[in-house]
């Protein structure tokens, strides 16, 4: 009897909470039709304070799936760390999950989330999710657009993004171009290597790449 009487509250007790859900207006939101609800703490999509990062790579140590990563002005050598201060961080939305970790750690406020969730692709290119520092910032002289996709390219060279997005056999393929591609950079920095020539060997790996990025298009 008493196994019996159990056996019912186990079943009663749930329904009081879930019960109650049946007599009041459902939370689903009917997207695209309708607009999500946006409240204050909203995790939406990045954006960055060109003015206020310093480049002292907390919000990439944060992140837990690796998807923030540097790019360097042009004719700046990472190699040396006084110039750490100038990188910027590229951020990979494909990967994000939107924990706000990255933007917990940043001491300067220069990476935060914004109230926007749309993210607006021209192709179904996997290089639309892979946000370059230029593509989010917030002044208008340092915003970007890349008309040519080789363009952003070069500049995620610097980044572990494009292997990482690419995933399965392209990453280490990636990764050896990358190694080869960085090698010229830094033969171009050291004065080793004339900027024609380096944009001729380095625009031929950088074909490569793309022409792989564009094979893990998105669905």
């Amino acid at each position: 009897m008493v196994s019996i009487v159990k056996k019912i509250k186990s079943f009663i007790l749930p329904m009081r909470v879930t019960g109650k859900y049946m007599v009041t207006k459902p939370f689903t939101v009917m997207y695209p039709r309708e607009r999500a609800v946006v409240k204050e703490r909203w995790r939406g999509l990045h954006a960055l304070y060109f003015d206020k990062c310093i480049g002292c790579g907390l919000c990439r140590m944060a992140c837990p799936n690796k998807c923030i990563d540097y790019i360097y002005p042009e004719g700046l050598d990472p190699r040396d760390k006084k110039q750490q201060r100038f990188r910027r961080p590229a951020i990979d939305w494909g990967h994000c999950i939107f924990c706000g970790l990255c933007v917990e750690a940043c001491p300067t406020g220069a990476i935060h989330h914004t109230p926007q969730y749309k993210v607006y692709a021209t192709s179904d290119s996997r290089l639309d999710l892979i946000k370059t520092p230029y593509e989010i910032a917030v002044e208008e002289d340092k915003k970007k657009t890349y008309n040519d996709e080789l363009l952003k390219i070069r500049e995620l060279m610097q980044t572990d993004l494009l292997e990482v997005a690419a995933g399965g056999e392209w990453e280490e393929i990636i990764r050896k171009l990358r190694e080869k591609w960085r090698d010229l950079w830094y033969m171009k920095l050291d004065g080793k290597l004339d900027n024609k020539t380096w944009d001729e060997k380095a625009r031929e790996i950088e074909k490569v790449v793309l022409d792989i990025i564009k094979q893990i298009s998105l669905p």
